[in-house]
């Protein structure tokens, strides 16, 4: 039975406690609390996207957004896509929603409304013919079928299953369309990612905060290649709002971009100071994380150290976490609405590292972030 726990700002209603028998609801969740998603929870897969003031829910063809969408919070808009939902994307402005077939569409967070078809401009092509099939029939044609999606408050991102990059509708760049292979797509507010089946990043966007990982600060129009981690095999990319990270194969974490709130898990203040440290790291930086699990010695340490190296990493606009190879959660960052799930402190941010309770004990999960909260969903 799948099971969803929620933490951090909730002040619109935008997750149903599951221990609320009333119409109201906690402004701030401070510690992982199950909600109820919408449905019957059976075994189809939930997509769940993250805005401040509304959270997206796909199941099958079925959508739901909930949260402040007029002028009340607690409003809920339902309705039937054309077909399977295959990914969502949310920010304030809209929702996008990508379907099975391809198709792509933009959802208003507003009752009563409908969802709107996304035509992308036409990238030039690549190649000269039709293409046929055995029997000299006609091949579907499949370059502008969308595969991923990521948005953020000023960037709109689609990639299609032949590389093409789009700043919706925009065509934006091409990539090698042969034995290359997008394997993520996030967006901060202002900043794409994109990683690639080599273990490459590409950054594009605003980087005037670091969060593009090159020397310069500057605004790259087109994705460019993050060299201070080319040569190194990455495996799992995050976007926050004005920060990302990154996890190589060997298991190590980088993060680099702004760390006004300890998102790069990187101290604020100078020790026994009220100097400040800096707030923009603008290359990957490297992390020594602490020990997780108990430490062992001799061989047996080395064996520990690898099965609790960093697996994944998810940002939300403030906040870092990471899920390590044991399956412990480990944040740091912004926590003033409860979106760590613990250790709030009295500066309302954690700079550096921390276990998160163990609240998916001995279960698979997964983690959706959201700007001012944090979803994890238990298998």
């Amino acid at each position: 039975m799948r099971q969803l726990l929620f933490t951090g700002f909730n002040a619109f209603g935008q997750h149903n406690e599951n221990n609320k028998s009333s119409g109201r609801t906690s402004a701030r969740v401070n510690g992982f609390t199950e909600i109820v998603e919408p449905g019957n929870n059976d075994d189809s897969q939930l997509i769940v996207a993250l805005s401040w003031r509304y959270t997206a829910y796909a199941l099958g063809s079925k959508l739901w957004l909930r949260g402040l969408l007029n002028c009340e919070p607690i409003e809920c808009l339902e309705l039937e896509a054309p077909a399977a939902v295959r990914a969502l994307a949310a920010c304030d402005q809209h929702c996008l929603v990508l379907l099975q077939t391809g198709a792509l569409f933009k959802l208003l967070p507003k009752l009563g409304a409908n969802l709107q078809s996304i035509l992308l401009e036409t990238a030039a092509s690549t190649t000269t013919g039709t293409k046929r099939n055995i029997f000299g029939q006609a091949k579907t044609e499949t370059a502008n079928v969308i595969t991923h999606i990521a948005c953020g408050s000023h960037i709109n991102v689609a990639v299609s299953a032949a590389n093409a990059v789009y700043s919706i509708p925009s065509f934006l760049h091409q990539f090698p369309q042969r034995q290359w292979r997008v394997q993520q797509l996030t967006c901060g507010n202002e900043h794409a990612l994109l990683l690639n089946g080599n273990g490459d990043v590409h950054a594009w966007g605003s980087g005037l905060r670091g969060q593009l990982g090159q020397q310069t600060l500057s605004v790259e129009e087109t994705p460019q290649l993050v060299e201070a981690l080319a040569g190194i095999k990455i495996t799992h990319i995050a976007a926050g709002a004005w920060h990302s990270a990154a996890i190589s194969a060997f298991g190590d974490l980088y993060t680099w971009g702004y760390n006004s709130n300890g998102q790069l898990g990187m101290r604020v203040m100078k020790r026994d100071s009220l100097l400040k440290e800096p707030a923009v790291y603008p290359l990957p930086q490297l992390h020594d994380l602490p020990a997780c699990c108990a430490q062992l010695e001799d061989d047996a340490a080395a064996a520990a150290d690898e099965a609790c190296a960093p697996l994944k990493v998810f940002c939300g606009a403030r906040h870092t976490l990471i899920m390590r190879r044991c399956g412990r959660l480990w944040a740091c960052g912004w926590c003033a609405h409860g979106q760590l799930g613990t250790h709030i402190s009295q500066l309302n941010y954690l700079d550096a590292f921390e276990a998160v309770n163990d609240v998916c004990k001995d279960e698979s999960y997964d983690v959706i972030c959201g700007p001012w909260a944090t979803i994890l969903m238990c298998m």
